[in-house]
């Protein structure tokens, strides 16, 4: 039996896009009776080595260790899968052969360490530069594995490395997300959005369209959904529900007619293909992940990142156009089809298996 190891940079109690997307593809495996491992670290490379950072960090060990607190709780994991909680990537060591598959900069890291007698892969969802500085991403697509990205746009940075990476577009599960609301029975008040704190989503820009938005449309209603705790001093118009089920989820996307999508820099952009899938007409930034789906005019209306007047705009067409939002809403819920996460399993296993380790 063929064992498969994920390693990811911490534990799986928040919900992540790009865990997400490992989980996909690991439930598969496991499926199809491939010895499936998901390792997760207690302490991040490079962590601060202070005496008290160093007691935070044994004492969430040892708790997580006993309470299992680092398993996901938001994804429904194969039980056949083998989840580990280590110390740190760099001190784990796989047993036997396998392929070892990094999911991050700091896991490709500790991954190079690894003999090199295990077959190597690196899965890049992104350009993780937030923790890591540019150089230290960049040295990271010379390590001797075999690249994996999930958008084209990737794929150029690292040719321009002078490396070779293999395309592996995201897929969406449709039995979990699926137009099941008439597109043109929505309420066109009805916007979404999902909220987030990091500042590279964005929000202060969809908050500032939202305002605009409400300005000359006081009908609006924006659903916001998130991980995090509701904001303070959250407009009237905007209700919030932090975790929903996927379920609820679906449920929220179908009674929306209007997705945002404000961020300044995605790898892929999950919730823009999700909203797709729902028969949401999608309103987005034009930064490189949102454009693997988003075609101005065709499966979307775009804006240039950070302004807010032209994201607005884009909102107020689909409002005031029923016949605009409907199409570019019908335009993407077809288009997104080409993206099924059983087409892209296919080839993310195929290519676990067919590499060989010199590769």
């Amino acid at each position: 039996m063929e064992k498969i190891v994920f390693l990811m940079p911490h534990d799986g109690i928040v919900s992540s896009g790009g865990y997400k997307v490992v989980y996909e593809y690991a439930n598969r495996l496991a499926k199809e009776n491939f010895s499936v491992t998901i390792v997760y670290p207690n302490t991040k490379k490079d962590h601060s080595t202070s005496l008290e950072n160093k007691l935070r960090d044994f004492a969430r060990y040892i708790i997580r260790a006993v309470n299992k607190g680092y398993r996901s709780k938001w994804f429904d994991l194969d039980k056949r899968i083998e989840l580990k909680w280590v110390w740190s990537l760099d001190d784990y060591r796989p047993q036997g052969s396998c392929c070892v598959v990094a999911t991050a900069v700091e896991t490709a890291f500790s991954l190079k360490r690894y003999p090199a007698c295990i077959r190597k892969f690196y899965f890049i969802q992104d350009f993780e530069n937030w923790y890591y500085s540019d150089q230290q991403v960049f040295e990271s697509y010379h390590f001797p594995m075999k690249k994996i990205v999930i958008a084209k746009w990737l794929q150029q940075i690292v040719i321009s490395c002078g490396e070779t990476a293999t395309v592996i577009p995201n897929g969406f599960d449709f039995t979990s997300f699926s137009c099941q609301s008439p597109i043109e029975r929505r309420d066109k008040y009805t916007i979404i959005c999902m909220y987030h704190i990091d500042k590279r989503k964005g929000m202060d820009v969809a908050f500032k369209a939202f305002a605009r938005v409400y300005s000359r449309i006081p009908q609006i209603k924006v659903i916001l959904f998130s991980v995090y705790d509701r904001p303070n001093d959250l407009p009237g118009y905007c209700d919030f529900i932090k975790q929903p089920t996927v379920s609820l989820l679906n449920q929220l996307y179908n009674k929306a007619s209007i997705y945002v999508g404000p961020s300044h820099v995605e790898g892929w952009g999950l919730t823009v293909g999700e909203a797709m899938q729902c028969g949401c007409a999608v309103a987005c930034t034009d930064n490189k992940g949102y454009l693997e789906m988003a075609r101005d005019e065709e499966t979307a209306l775009t804006s240039p990142i950070g302004d807010a007047e032209s994201l607005a705009e884009n909102i107020i067409r689909f409002i005031e156009d029923d016949a605009l939002r409907v199409r570019i809403a019908s335009n993407g819920e077809s288009f997104i089809h080409n993206c099924d996460i059983d087409s892209s399993y296919v080839r993310f296993r195929n290519l676990l298996m067919t590499v060989n380790q010199n590769d």
